[in-house]
């Protein structure tokens, strides 16, 4: 894989970080056909579909999880899905629970354990379309949500599924709290937009008692007091503990590609450096980069690096397994109805 390069003056990885955040998407993509995926508990998520005119019924599908904070709009969902549809894909770009459109549709709002949910999206888009291979992409969070999936199925993974990315996974969600608390700004950033859906969700679902926080509040606070409170754990150590992807990554058994950079602000690189060779785990870890940032000449004319490292290696997957013969997809419950 063709090393990292910074573009001039933004080595800085908070510059990567802030900047990679806040420049726009570019890209325009069509109006979505939307698809709610019903989950076991009585919730749902919402599944936002983009294909080409070109994209034939057994094409491959990628389904995109989003970051803390994001949603289906987030600037790295709609730059993927817009170049995944000019190769021909079809593309779900998920709002995890109570995230983007999906906040009317949960009692809960989503958390970096919610596996079982990407399962049942899994799971939905292969019934419906039989013949194609699904890649998972996972950004941030995300990318810790589809591992630990992908890790907890093991070899009883769906037969759909052909690939899996996770770009700047926090996979040591311990390590990584302890490092965000080290950063105030970000922390007051994430714990700012937290409120926010909070609060806009009690308005949508009133029926939901609406908690109070104590001001000047951090992230690790916000997990004890309302993320493990909603999902019935003791405290946020016990909710880190139990949804961090690192314990699973040992039992994926699909090919997998996982980015980071050694100076993320957030997301610790030990944790990485820890797991050692696994045959269908590639890990790449950059020198600089920062989070979801990776803001460097890509080789393509562009200077989204990660992004077209990661279409680059779909594609090579794409041809091995169209090679193998093996797509998947299994007649299996569809659980989804449109918006």
């Amino acid at each position: 894989m063709n090393l990292f390069s910074p573009l001039p003056l933004l080595r800085n990885p908070h510059v990567q970080t802030i900047l990679g955040n806040v420049l726009p998407a570019a890209a325009r993509l069509p109006p979505s056909p939307r698809r709610l995926i019903a989950l076991t508990d009585g919730d749902a998520i919402v599944a936002h579909e983009t294909s080409s005119r070109e994209c034939h019924p057994d094409k491959p599908i990628a389904i995109l999880a989003h970051g803390l904070g994001g949603s289906h709009q987030s600037n790295y969902m709609i730059r993927m899905t817009s170049r995944l549809r000019a190769l021909g894909w079809r593309v779900f770009r998920l709002d995890l629970r109570g995230a983007g459109l999906g906040m009317r549709f949960a009692c809960r709002l989503y958390t970096a354990g919610c596996s079982d949910d990407i399962a049942q999206a899994v799971t939905t888009v292969a019934h419906a379309f039989p013949g194609s291979p699904i890649a998972l992409i996972g950004f941030s969070l995300g990318g810790n949500i589809v591992l630990k999936h992908t890790g907890e199925a093991g070899d009883s993974v769906h037969p759909a599924l052909m690939s899996v990315v996770a770009l700047a996974p926090p996979i040591d969600l311990v390590r990584c709290s302890e490092l965000i608390a080290k950063l105030p700004f970000y922390d007051r950033w994430y714990v700012r937009h937290l409120l926010q859906q909070v609060a806009q969700h009690s308005r949508v679902r009133p029926e939901i008692p609406l908690m109070r926080f104590p001001p000047n509040l951090t992230l690790l606070q916000f997990d004890d007091i309302y993320t493990a409170t909603r999902w019935g754990y003791r405290d946020a150590l016990e909710y880190y503990k139990d949804s961090s992807a690192l314990p699973r990554i040992s039992t994926i058994r699909v090919p997998t590609l996982i980015l980071t950079a050694r100076d993320d602000p957030f997301v610790s690189v030990a944790p990485f450096e820890e797991i050692g060779s696994l045959p269908q785990v590639q890990i790449h870890i950059a020198t600089h980069g920062g989070h979801l940032g990776f803001l460097g000449h890509d080789g393509a004319g562009g200077i989204r690096w990660a992004e077209t490292r990661i279409i680059e290696w779909l594609t090579q997957r794409l041809v091995v397994h169209s090679m193998r013969g093996d797509y998947g997809g299994r007649d299996l419950p569809y659980s989804a109805s449109g918006i």
